[in-house]
């Protein structure tokens, strides 16, 4: 009798921002070199597991996810033993990543008709202001540090609002809703390649960061081998032609090798912030 083969389960928490068909590349990709069948959840309300709810890894539900850097770090603090970081990461194109680091920028980003009205982002002072999400680190928590250099604070803007993601802040710039928003860049360049509506009237007024990349994280309880072997399959997919192309129509060269280090800049602006507030306002 045959043995089944091995399954690994994957949640992604970074969809409709990031579309779908990267994560399936990746996941059908390590299916297919490592001979595992796979799966993929997708849970498009939280950018992360939520802290207040059971999360699936402790549930043992998923083996590997997607998610924000922000809520993996609330996670790793309150549950250290569930979760860890897969350590390889993409590289993702942006015009200031010139030393190929695994980062991504957050773009602030205004309708290309008012691109002479609002040059720069101070120019935004009294607009109309969209973000994905309080804890989001390339949508609120990189802004609320901007204003705090600038003396300023989130009055600085006319209107405030939590659009929910960073597709629906994409949208609501393209339909005029807002006069502005900031947004992930590495989302941003993704859509932009699906539709050209975006490409032709989305205009990047300013980029900020660099930001750690968004993490792959294990389920602590994963096999230790297919761990490795998970990890290794990521770092040599460059190396597959077929596999190389689909990256870069993604805007990715290849996997590298992380750490936990990679985030001490994001913990470092966590507590340059703290305290201060998004004041969300929702349509």
């Amino acid at each position: 009798m045959s043995s089944h083969p091995p399954k690994l389960r994957f949640i992604t928490y970074l969809c409709p921002s990031i579309p779908v068909e990267y994560f399936e590349t990746i996941i059908y990709y390590l299916g297919d070199r490592l001979g595992c069948d796979v799966s993929l959840l997708y849970e498009s309300r939280f950018s992360g597991p939520p802290t207040d709810t059971a999360d699936p890894f402790s549930l043992n539900e998923v083996d590997i996810g997607f998610m924000c850097s922000s809520p993996f770090l609330k996670l790793l603090e309150s549950k250290p033993n569930v979760c860890e970081l897969l350590p390889a990461g993409p590289l993702a194109v942006h015009p200031k990543n010139s030393g190929n680091r695994p980062v991504y920028f957050t773009d602030v980003i205004v309708h290309k008709d008012n691109v002479q009205k609002y040059p720069e982002f101070k120019n935004l002072r009294g607009a109309r202001w969209a973000y994905n999400e309080p804890t989001s680190l390339s949508g609120c928590l990189s802004t609320l540090s901007m204003l705090k250099k600038m003396g300023e604070n989130a009055n600085f803007f006319g209107h405030s609002v939590q659009s929910g993601s960073h597709l629906k802040s994409l949208q609501m710039v393209l339909n005029h809703t807002v006069d502005g928003a900031a947004v992930d860049s590495f989302s941003l360049m993704m859509q932009k390649a699906q539709n050209l509506d975006l490409e032709k009237n989305i205009h990047v007024i300013e980029s900020w960061g660099p930001y750690p990349i968004q993490p792959l994280v294990f389920r602590a309880g994963l096999d230790v081998k297919l761990k490795r072997k998970v990890t290794q399959a990521l770092l040599e997919a460059h190396a597959d032609p077929q596999m190389r192309e689909k990256l870069g129509q993604f805007g990715i060269s290849k996997f590298v090798p992380v750490n936990m280090s990679l985030f001490d800049r994001e913990t470092q602006l966590q507590e340059d912030v703290k305290g201060l507030t998004d004041r969300p306002a929702y349509y």
